[in-house]
């Protein structure tokens, strides 16, 4: 959380979807925080494990199912490099057994569309606030 604004530390994060729509939908959303910047945007799993290389987002927003690499394979790798930088999925493919894989692979949460935005929106705050605790 590199810059301040207001006196609130800037969250740099990460948007991985593979619809240019969905990415555009979410950064608008994102960005109705001031203290929130999306940093870049990805489209696979392969371009996001390269990007969260380059970029150190302070949290990645990731999809399941993606062209190329899928968010699993990309979280796993991205964990395995960055364990700290926390990852949350929001994904219309939300079940048990998901959750189940996606908390080995080092995401924090899971997050179904169906469950809205305001849900994503709290799950990104939380995970935010414990990784500057």
């Amino acid at each position: 959380m590199n810059d301040a604004v207001l006196g609130l530390c800037v969250a740099r994060i990460l948007i991985t979807k593979d619809r240019g729509s969905m990415r555009k939908e979410l950064r608008a959303l994102l960005l109705t925080r001031p203290h929130w910047q999306v940093c870049d945007e990805a489209e696979d799993g392969s371009e996001a494990v390269k990007k969260a290389a380059q970029l150190a987002p302070d949290l990645i927003v990731m999809d399941f199912r993606m062209y190329d690499v899928d968010g699993l394979r990309a979280a796993n790798e991205i964990f395995r490099r960055m364990p700290s930088v926390p990852i949350v999925m929001y994904t219309m493919y939300k079940n048990e057994e998901l959750e189940t894989t996606a908390k080995l692979v080092g995401i924090r949460r899971v997050i179904g569309k169906e469950e809205g935005a305001l849900t994503l929106m709290r799950a990104i705050e939380a995970e935010l606030q414990a990784a500057r605790a």
